[in-house]
């Protein structure tokens, strides 16, 4: 019995390890320091981000709210650019990592830095994904799936109202 847990431990060393690690040097990019979250965190009353965000932001960004698919304003957006945090400004996407997942909402297949956005675990009913927010701000910006495109798997599924889209010159 002994030999069999030997055996077993073995294995998963020898399979899931390696697997893991080709996994992740096939989704993680280098992440540019002009990008990178500095680790300050911008914090406001709830006060001062109603008069920061427009009502539909704020519903979103701070309310956790979710915007109508298909009615927004990047979904369907194909020029080259970066995504920012509509609340403070802090990259979050590349239009280099946007492709369309038929869902109605922007998506991703990686975060410009993956320190710049938050995972949280989803308590909704019925959902698979994590609850994705900025680094920054706290603010909510959509979900995070596991049925995206190679080479990452992932989907960032976004609000187009949690961003703030800065075209490429």
């Amino acid at each position: 019995m002994r030999n069999f847990f030997i055996y077993l431990i073995l294995c998963f060393f020898l399979i899931y390890i390696p697997n893991q690690a080709v996994c992740q040097s096939a989704t993680t990019t280098e992440c540019l320091p002009q990008y990178r979250f500095n680790g300050k965190k911008l914090i406001l009353t709830e006060k001062e981000w109603k008069l920061r965000l427009s009502a539909e932001q704020f519903k979103v960004l701070r309310k956790g709210g979710t915007e109508p698919p298909f009615k927004n304003g990047y979904f369907d957006n194909k020029k080259p650019g970066i995504y920012q945090c509509a609340g403070c400004a802090l990259p979050l996407f590349s239009s280099d990592a946007k492709y369309d997942s038929g869902t109605g909402w922007p998506s991703f297949w990686r975060a410009i830095c993956e320190e710049n956005v938050a995972l949280e675990r989803s308590y909704t009913p019925f959902s698979s994904g994590k609850k994705v927010s900025c680094s920054r701000c706290d603010g909510h910006l959509g979900d995070l799936f596991k049925d995206g495109p190679p080479p990452s798997g992932k989907r960032y599924c976004i609000n187009s109202v949690s961003l703030k889209f800065i075209p490429n010159p």
